[in-house]
């Protein structure tokens, strides 16, 4: 997949930088390549210096994007801390003022409206690679799924009564 990305897409050589997160196909990605344009712009594939960041709150993955889409939108890597698995999905995330504190990412998709495309970057390149880009045939859920929510308080059965007789 690698290969057939540098030899068919625009690619700019890995440099020295390093991953802060990855899985193992990720880590391969950016080890051969620093950036790509892939089916004629469409696609972006971010340098690792401008990966951001959106951090979503207790019970929620944080989004690290890593590709952008001519829509608007990015392919990025829900992060599942309690599993640490990256779940590949494609969102909008804008920059947005600060309380003070300088910019900061949100999210502009409800995570019900947010596709997941699985857990293997290489699974996802491979089958844009072959559609043209079209990676809708891959969801395999929404963000929402991977929200945790609060675990439900869930009374104690009643102790059965013994009769001692």
């Amino acid at each position: 997949m690698i290969d057939r990305i540098v030899r068919d897409h625009h690619t700019i050589e890995a440099g020295d930088e390093r991953l802060f997160f990855a899985s193992a196909d990720l880590a391969a990605l950016y080890r051969r390549i620093g950036s790509a344009t892939l089916f004629d712009g469409a696609w972006r594939l971010r340098p690792i210096t401008e990966h951001a960041r959106l951090h979503r709150g207790p019970g929620r993955p944080s989004i690290i994007t890593v590709i952008d889409l001519a829509d608007g939108r990015s392919i990025g890597a829900a992060v599942d801390d309690s599993t640490q698995t990256l779940h590949w999905l494609a969102c909008h995330i804008e920059q947005a003022d600060g309380s003070g504190s300088g910019p900061h990412l949100i999210l502009r998709d409800h995570p019900v409206d947010v596709p997941l495309y699985g857990t293997s970057l290489t699974m996802l390149l491979t089958a844009a690679l072959e559609t043209g880009g079209d990676i809708n045939h891959l969801e395999t859920g929404r963000l929402d799924q991977l929200d945790r929510q609060p675990p439900a308080v869930t009374p104690l059965p009643a102790c059965p009564t013994i009769d001692a007789r």
